[in-house]
This record gives C-alpha cells, sequence and structure tokens, in this order.
C-alpha cells in the first residue's frame, strides 16, 4: 500500500539532463532515459518510480494556495490571514501575468511526462501484463490532466502522444472545447477494460482501477453538459467561442449531452463495487487510507499538516494556525434535521448549542463555539482563547474554524499523524452527479431522488425528498446537497463556474459569526460582515492562458476578456 503514497516530484520537465553512468548513486532525476527505462532492468523499478511521479502532478488539495484552500475564493470560507495569494482569485485581480492558480505547466508537463513513459516503457523487460496496466495508467493520468486544463481554460491543444524537444516546432493551436471532450472520453473508453479491476489489492491500492476511469468520465461529461459549454458560449470571436463550448447547443443536443452524463455516473454505481459510509462513521471517510467511499484520492504518508494549518489558533502547544475561516453562509446551508433553515420560524435552531438536531454533517466540519477538542472547549468568542484580541492576529475571521477532515481529537492531549489523502472521485460525488444529469435530462424522475435521498440521508433529516418536486426545485436541491457533502474538496469553485451562478453569488459580502461573552457566561450571536468576494463575467468563467506562453506559441488564441 505504500507503493503509491506521493511525496515530492522527482523528475524535471524535459527528463534529458542526467549524464551518470550506471552503478553510481545519485537522486533520480539526475538520471537519464537509457537508465531509467533499462533494457535489463527485469523489475522495472526505475521505470515505477518514473510512473509514480507521474502520479504527483494530480491534484493534491488542502492549503495549497499560499496557505489557502481553494475553497475560499467562494462564498464558503475567507482566508484567515491577509495578504495571500488567494486574494487574487477573491478579487479577480487575476491577469495574463498573475494567477495563483494557474495550471497550464503544470499540466502540460505531466502530459509529457505521460507521453515519455508510454514511448520508452516496452523498453522494460517487465512482464507484459504489468507493462500493459501502467500504460493504461499512464493513458489514464494523460486525460487527467487534460481535464484540468480544460476546466480552466476551455480548449486547449491536444498534443496526442507527441514528445516535442526545443527544436520542434511548438505552435500547437487550441483545440476546440468538444474536440477536447470528445478526446478524452474516446480514451477513458479505451483503457476502461486494460487497467485493472476493483478489488485492488493493499499492495496496488491507489493506483488506477476500472472505477477511476469511470468516475473521470462522468465528471468530463457533467461539466461538459453543463450551462457554461452549452448556453451561448463566451466568446468575442468565433475561434473563442469554439474553444468555450459547443456550437451546436440545440435543446435536442443539450439534453443528449445531460443523458451521456447520466449513463456514464449509472455504469459506475451499477459497478457495485462502492458504497456510502454510515452517518455514524462519516468521518472515516476522510482519515482512513482505504474506504468503500473512496474511488481515488490523492494519496500521502501520515501527516498532521491539515490539523496544524487550520486548527484554532489558541492551541498554541501544537502551533495550530487557523487559516480557514468557514462562513456563516456556508454555516446557515446546513439545515436542522427536520429540514428548516436555521433561520426559518419553528427550525428549533438554538446558536448556544448549534449541532444539536443539526444535520449530522455539521459536527464534522466545523470548530464551533464550545465545541470540545483538544480536550477543551473552543473559545471562539471575541477575546476567547481561540479568538484573540488584535488585529494583527491570524484568527478567524468567521466565529469558525475549518474541522473537516481531522481526526476525533475531542479528548486528546497530543497531536498525532493520521491519513490525509485528498478525495479526487468519491462515491457521494458520484450519486449526486447521477442525480443532477438525469433530473436535467429527464426531469425530477424517482430514480433521481433516490439517489440525492441516499446521499441526505447521512444528515439525519426526518423526512427524504418526496415525489412531486420540480425540475427546478430538484436542480436547487442537488446543488444545495452539492454545498454541503462536498465542501472543501474543490467541487464549489468549479460547480459555480459550471452552473454559470458565479456571477451572482460570488459578487456580494461574506457573512460570519460575531460572539461575545456576556458577564453571566451566556454569549450573544450576531450575524456580521466578514469579507467580500468578486467576480466579473463573463471572462473570469475561464482562466487567462499565460502571456508567456502566448509570446511562446502565436498560434494560441487568448480567452476573452483578457
Amino acid at each position: 500500500m505504500k507503493k503509491l503514497i506521493i511525496s515530492i516530484p522527482v523528475f524535471a520537465l524535459l527528463i534529458l539532463g542526467g549524464c551518470m553512468k550506471k552503478g553510481e548513486q545519485g537522486p533520480l532525476e539526475n538520471l537519464d532515459e537509457s537508465y531509467i527505462f533499462d533494457p535489463v532492468d527485469k523489475n522495472g523499478a526505475y521505470a515505477e518510480q518514473f510512473l509514480t511521479d507521474i502520479y504527483a502532478n494530480m491534484p493534491n488539495g488542502w492549503n495549497r494556495i499560499n496557505n489557502s484552500m481553494l475553497d475560499v475564493a467562494t462564498d464558503d470560507a475567507v482566508p484567515s490571514m491577509n495578504g495571500s495569494d488567494i486574494e487574487e482569485l477573491i478579487f479577480g485581480r487575476v491577469s495574463p501575468f498573475i494567477n495563483p492558480e494557474d495550471a497550464w505547466v503544470k499540466n502540460y508537463t505531466g502530459i509529457r511526462k505521460c507521453n515519455v513513459f508510454l514511448e520508452k516503457i516496452d523498453r522494460v523487460p517487465k512482464i507484459e501484463e504489468t507493462r500493459n496496466f501502467w500504460k493504461a495508467e499512464a493513458r489514464f493520468l494523460r486525460i487527467l490532466f487534460y481535464f484540468e486544463l480544460v476546466k480552466r481554460y476551455g480548449g486547449v491543444p491536444l498534443m496526442g502522444d507527441k514528445i516535442p524537444t526545443l527544436q520542434d516546432d511548438l505552435s500547437y493551436p487550441r483545440a476546440s472545447y468538444e474536440a477536447c471532450v470528445n478526446y478524452m472520453v474516446t480514451e477513458l473508453d479505451a483503457i476502461r477494460g486494460l487497467v485493472r479491476k476493483e478489488p485492488l489489492p493493499d499492495s496496488e491500492y491507489g493506483r488506477i482501477s476500472e472505477g477511476v476511469v469511470l468516475a473521470l468520465k462522468a465528471r468530463v461529461l457533467l461539466y461538459a453538459a453543463s450551462p457554461l459549454f452549452n448556453e451561448g458560449n463566451v466568446g468575442a470571436t468565433a475561434a473563442q467561442k469554439a474553444v468555450a463550448g459547443y456550437t451546436d447547443v440545440s435543446p435536442a443536443a443539450v439534453q443528449a449531452r445531460w443523458k451521456k452524463a447520466a449513463d456514464a455516473a449509472n455504469d459506475l454505481i451499477q459497478l457495485g463495487v462502492y458504497g456510502l459510509e454510515t452517518s455514524a462513521n462519516y468521518l472515516n471517510i476522510f482519515v482512513t487510507r482505504k474506504h468503500k467511499e473512496i474511488i481515488f484520492s490523492y494519496l500521502r504518508a501520515n501527516t498532521n499538516d491539515v490539523e496544524q494549518n487550520n486548527g484554532p489558533v489558541g492551541h498554541t502547544k501544537f502551533g495550530f494556525k487557523g487559516y480557514t475561516s468557514p462562513t456563516e453562509d456556508l454555516a446557515e446551508a446546513f439545515l436542522m434535521k427536520n429540514g428548516k433553515a436555521i433561520t426559518e420560524a419553528g427550525s428549533g435552531f438554538n446558536p448556544n448549542n448549534p449541532a444539536t438536531n443539526r444535520d449530522n454533517r455539521f459536527a464534522i466540519v466545523f470548530f464551533y463555539n464550545g465545541v470540545k477538542y483538544m480536550n477543551r472547549n473552543t473559545e471562539l468568542w471575541e477575546g476567547g482563547l481561540d479568538n484573540p484580541t488584535g488585529t494583527s492576529i491570524v484568527k478567524t475571521k468567521t466565529g469558525y474554524y475549518l474541522k473537516k477532515f481531522m481526526y476525533n481529537a475531542a479528548n486528546s492531549t497530543a497531536l498525532a499523524t493520521q491519513a490525509h489523502n485528498f478525495p479526487l472521485f468519491r462515491y457521494s460525488d458520484v450519486l449526486l452527479s447521477f442525480a443532477e444529469a438525469t433530473n436535467e435530462a429527464d426531469g425530477p424522475t424517482q430514480d433521481a431522488i433516490d439517489k440525492l435521498n441516499q446521499v441526505r440521508s447521512r444528515g439525519g433529516f426526518t423526512t427524504p425528498i418526496a415525489a412531486g418536486v420540480t425540475k427546478e426545485e430538484l436542480r436547487e436541491l442537488i446543488r444545495h446537497e452539492r454545498r454541503v457533502e462536498l465542501c472543501f474538496e474543490e467541487h464549489r469553485y468549479w460547480d459555480l463556474r459550471r452552473w454559470k451562478t458565479a456571477e451572482t453569488l460570488l459578487n456580494k459580502t461574506l457573512s460570519g459569526n460575531h460572539i461575545v461573552k456576556n458577564p453571566d457566561n451566556t454569549f450573544t450571536y450576531s450575524k456580521v460582515p466578514a469579507g467580500q468576494i468578486r467576480f466579473e463575467a463573463p471572462k473570469m468563467y475561464f482562466y487567462p492562458i499565460q502571456q508567456n506562453e502566448l509570446y511562446r506559441n502565436r498560434n494560441l488564441i487568448q480567452n476573452p476578456g483578457w
């Protein structure tokens, strides 16, 4: 199981510069390709390490942008630390010269590595069955990197199996959005039967399996059917429009795309391999390396960095930095078990006991005032241990800290390490994708409602969603559930873009919870402004291509508005 635990990438982009001789010792990045893909290495040890290094180019989540999570560039959180690079995204200050979330070089680096591996691996005398598995893995990873590019930029240059050198003409034009989607889906269909089948043995856990291939296909098609790419494309010219979405946006064509997305999600569901965790054990999803609900994740060695980066700052003994402040907007999205919002009359909400009779997941996601952690109650009132006075202190801006992904340490007195494997594909996401795509294609079918209820049931709601809801009502219920179930897993940032709702939901003042401790040891809670967020439509629906890429490749066209 340790084989696929990913640490620091080893190889440089070109992987051409090494000059070591066989038998010499040194870092693997200093080895040339003839050493790595060695015709006499029957175990293929270096070739396998090369492949493992490609996995390190996958999205890895957590506090990856100057100590901030991507979700703080949505309405779900604000950064506790002022001056983080994430503010460029929050306030719409990205440009062709500045983008802390730019992914162009990283993903094309991964694509190049995949192509090198595919070209060279047959030199290695590893048994053919294993080499075929490895090749299918590399092809999958190549498509994952293309998806990460396409969801940010729209259509991008498709390299095929090319491994360009500095002497080659690198002026590749951008393919249309439709061509990119077709390429990704065709490749995923081709490798479905070439990868390992579930269940994977522990020695191979973390590698690509049939379910992983189906999960990426379902996501590619879900995005492709979404409004951003099907409602009259962003762009001033025909070329810009072609890379920003489909040119055929007739109702029949759009419905067919939603149907394909539903079918792809259903293919994975019908494997019968994955399942939902129970409500009582919901936390296990995020603190267990191998779990029935996790289809694929970025595996890492056991750490405590998520706790240290996001835990309440009053625990100075453990070095907690409290970088993530979930908003009151997100907190209010977690309903009471009677299905009412906490702001509704008759909800039964008690701010002094916010987790009581609440969606069960609330207590997993939030550090709220009074919750026990590390053997003491969290103090989030103004001047409390976890919300100290002083404007220059990094501390909560909202009256909450992020608790999701942390192990149960209510009574702990020492900080342990645990599995922190960023979930890339989860079964609950697949169920919600099926419900969304089915509802958009065929309306509020009972099957779509059932899949939504399966995920919602973990909240402990007393009444499930019943037949009779309209298509529009079910759409909003599914979108709401995605926000709650998948928060801080880098979904909402992209969901609001693909739904084309970012211009409404990301142009506003975000709220926090201001808490005052009274002389009688009671508390007064008030909703207060906690930050601003800005989204300029339509240009911010796609990232700008870096200017230096445009200088190098005159055949690239820039996205509109940049």
